[in-house]
């Protein structure tokens, strides 16, 4: 599937004096320090461990956004809420969000929906449903009681930082891995993006939102997330990077 695209990429790197990257490589780590979102909970277990003095894992590193006021909806006030976002690219497989919102539309949740620039392309919306261009992500996760998404780094983590749920539908990049480990991790669901029935959909949020075995592993997820601090220790690993030129823990 890839081997065109790696071919060229190669070629590329041969006219900057750059060696080939192996097969399915499209970027090499770096020598020095390589930070990565994972928390503890989802992390795979290794054949060959990650050196720590070159691989370290922020743990609880998420966003900050404005305070977000749930609006009324016209129906299933006292329902469950979910929160549904593709990103900004993702938001122009305007078919895909709009057969969910269909399929939304006929359960007992309500719905905050991110369509990003295609707002104008929907009409006749349920009652439970409400879109909007934009929302305060980091604000909005914290107030509901499961998402899906597209699996970017930063739904991801928000995700698992607030103890929420998700259902997965990946398209590029990081998506498929953090689908994959919410899935095999019990903290939601991978799903295709198209190869899927209501039903089967419906079953995934009832699962998701009343199952307490998964609710009992998302609130120690999150305990474990809030109780670090990111940015702080990313801070100090760059800086005894900038001081001593290597990182020793």
């Amino acid at each position: 599937m890839i081997k065109p695209i790696h071919d060229d990429f190669n070629a590329f790197l041969a006219t900057t004096g750059e060696d080939a990257y192996p097969i399915g490589q499209f970027f090499e780590v770096s020598p020095f320090m390589n930070l990565l979102l994972y928390p503890e909970p989802v992390k795979f277990e290794r054949e060959h461990p990650l050196d720590p003095s070159q691989f370290q894992y922020l743990e609880g590193c998420v966003r900050s956004e404005k305070p977000y006021e749930v609006p009324t909806f016209k129906t299933n006030n006292d329902k469950p809420l979910l929160y549904i976002s593709f990103g900004s690219l993702g938001a122009g497989d305007t078919e895909l969000l709009k057969r969910i919102i269909t399929t939304v539309g006929k359960l007992p949740y309500r719905a905050l929906v991110n369509v990003g620039d295609y707002k104008d392309q929907y009409s006749d919306l349920p009652d439970n449903v409400i879109i909007d261009s934009w929302f305060p992500q980091p604000s909005v996760i914290p107030q509901v009681d499961a998402v899906i998404h597209h699996g970017g780094n930063n739904s991801f983590t928000e995700c698992l930082y607030f103890g929420k749920p998700a259902i997965i539908m990946p398209y590029v990049w990081d998506g498929h891995d953090n689908a994959t480990r919410v899935d095999e991790t019990g903290h939601g669901f991978k799903m295709p993006r198209y190869e899927w029935t209501d039903a089967e959909l419906a079953a995934k949020l009832d699962h998701m939102i009343n199952d307490p075995v998964m609710k009992a592993k998302l609130q120690a997820a999150s305990k474990h997330m809030q109780s670090q601090n990111g940015p702080k220790k990313a801070a100090a690993i760059l800086d005894q990077l900038v001081q001593t030129g290597a990182y020793h823990g």
